[in-house]
Parts: C-alpha cells; sequence; structure tokens
C-alpha cells in the first residue's frame, strides 16, 4: 500500500519520539516507458506479507510531501519531474512576485531529503521519482532496473484502457527521455554508468518470476528473515 503521509508529518512535528536506527532495507525501481514499476512494487509488497514483512510503496508521495515541506502547490514543483529547468529571468520573476517563492535548488534540495528520509525509514520500495539517484551510496538498498524492446513496452501500453488513444510511440520516446533526464539531473552521471544491483528484462521474465528473483535476492541481503 501507498506511504500514509499523514503518520510521516505527525513524526515530524513530534521530535520527543524516536526516529529509526540501524541500517534499514529498502528497494528503488528505476524502469523504462511501458515496464510497470508500480505493478511490480505492489506485487512485491504482496510476496512479503506472505513471509510476515510488512512494506510499503511510493511514487508520487515524493511530489505531494516535497510540495508540502516547500509550502507551495504541487504544480510549482512539478517542473522537476518533467525535467524543466528555471531560467534565470524566471527565477528572478518568481524571486520578486512571489511570498513564497524557492529557488531551484531548495526544491531539487528538499526532494532528495524526502526520497532520502522514506530510503531511512525502510521496508520502503520507490518506485520512479529519482530514487536511485540520491539512494544509490545509501547501505541497505536494493536498486533494480527493468528494460524490455521498444515492441514489447509498445504493445504492453496498447493493452492499457489508459492508451487507447494515445500515441504510443511519442509516449515512449517523450517519457524514455524525461526518465533519463530526472536520474542524471539528480546524481550528475548518465544513466548507463548507475550501477544498478539487478537488472530484468521484461520481455523474457515474467512479472511473478521477477518477484520470486527480487524476493530471493532481499534474502541474500538479507533484507528479510530466512523462513
Amino acid at each position: 500500500m501507498p506511504y500514509d503521509l499523514l503518520a510521516y508529518f505527525e513524526k515530524r512535528v513530534a521530535p520527543s519520539k524516536k526516529e529509526k536506527t540501524g541500517v534499514l532495507p529498502f528497494i528503488t525501481i528505476s524502469r523504462q516507458t511501458g515496464c510497470n514499476g508500480n505493478e511490480l512494487a505492489f506485487q512485491i509488497i504482496k510476496k512479503l506479507k506472505q513471509k510476515n514483512a510488512a512494506w510499503k510503496y511510493i511514487n508520487k508521495e515524493v511530489l505531494e510531501e516535497s510540495a508540502k515541506k516547500l509550502k507551495l502547490d504541487e504544480s510549482q514543483i512539478k517542473y522537476v519531474f518533467d525535467t524543466k529547468e528555471k531560467s534565470h529571468a524566471d527565477e528572478i520573476l518568481s524571486a520578486f512576485s512571489n511570498r513564497y517563492y524557492k529557488s531551484d535548488r531548495a526544491v531539487r534540495k528538499t526532494i532528495t531529503e524526502v526520497l532520502q528520509h522514506y530510503a531511512r525509514e525502510g521496508n520502503m520500495i520507490i518506485v520512479g521519482r529519482a530514487g536511485v539517484a540520491t539512494t544509490r551510496d545509501f547501505p541497505g538498498g536494493l536498486h533494480i532496473r527493468l528494460i524490455a524492446p521498444y515492441e514489447w513496452r509498445a504493445k504492453a501500453l496498447k493493452k492499457r484502457k489508459a492508451f487507447d488513444q494515445t500515441d504510443v510511440a511519442a509516449f515512449i520516446k517523450k517519457h524514455d527521455k524525461k526518465k533519463r533526464k530526472l536520474i542524471e539531473h539528480f546524481c550528475g552521471k548518465k544513466i548507463d554508468d548507475i550501477q544498478f544491483d539487478l537488472t530484468f528484462n521484461c520481455e523474457t521474465f515474467s512479472k511473478a518470476q521477477i518477484v520470486e528473483m527480487v524476493v530471493e535476492a532481499m534474502g541474500l541481503k538479507k533484507m528479510i528473515k530466512a523462513h
């Protein structure tokens, strides 16, 4: 299930509560367009529940929480996830016209802090949102990359009702570029230079098989108790 934002904010305003300590496990899922990261996260959590391990996943919650911390509307920071950058002129104009103005640097810093907080919480799967870029050096992480040939991804998208009237070719091209640029903006290196722990080809492995391998890897890395 998605992360409970209310619980997070209660913790932030209640300093008397002790923060979790030690190295706690987390997963990031990076994926090419058409490889369903949210569905994989859901299936991993379902499998872990059978092993009496309670995990959560997040995606859009990163945008929501970052905006709240900055006291801005989500639309005012969404440009980061759309891989757009403010020009110097935009920065100056915003600073004079908006009492709640936050610099591009402050926005990105806050997003990084939110992502890293989720990782430190443990038992968390971060889907997209540059999770790998901001937590790659954290201990306890398992970083997964989902890929597949273009033809497979186009076919997978066309099966989804939401893409009935969509130019799938243009959609894949646009969003592959956005996903790649988002990670590269946050970590300062090409995605090909990022060392993922596991990369799965969604054409040659079923979702069920990928789930089994991920859970097996978690056991080998002692992220969950062996049964």
